[in-house]
């Protein structure tokens, strides 16, 4: 099979890196919406979505440590998350750099005796930007 530079790439090979964390182990990103307002003052103007990333609850608290310090301190800590869209053979293909990004939520999956399923973690990022570039190889035609 032949891999051109049209073909789609597949969203379940990706990594996530948090500035300043160890691995994140993330099993889902839910991407931030990018809108363009324009007001009489600023002109045009860049508006973003939540970034929310997900995982199943480890040993590490680093996530819930990041939310604690940003709901105690004035000015919440704030860190580059980048997200990395990998090719078929593990490649980095394509990747989006959240800037200044600060937690304004966190959630646990609920608890259930009857079920069999990992408790899912999720915090919710405000972004202060992003860019997007795409990541080139020799390998792809």
């Amino acid at each position: 099979m032949t891999i051109s530079a049209s073909t789609p790439l597949l969203n379940m090979r990706f990594s996530v890196e948090v500035e300043g964390l160890r691995g994140t182990g993330a099993i889902e990103v839910v991407f931030p919406e990018a809108r363009l307002s324009v007001g009489a003052r600023n002109g045009r103007r860049a508006r973003y979505g939540p970034l929310c990333l997900r995982r199943g609850i480890g040993r590490s608290d680093d996530w819930y440590a990041w939310w604690d310090e940003a709901r105690q301190a004035r000015t919440a800590r704030a860190r580059n998350v980048t997200v990395t869209l990998l090719d078929e053979s593990g490649a980095a293909a394509h990747r989006w750099t959240f800037r200044r990004s600060r937690p304004v939520a966190y959630s646990l999956s609920n608890l259930n005796a009857l079920g069999n399923e990992a408790l899912i973690e999720t915090l919710e990022l405000a972004v202060g930007g992003f860019e997007m570039s795409a990541v080139s190889t020799s390998t792809r035609s």
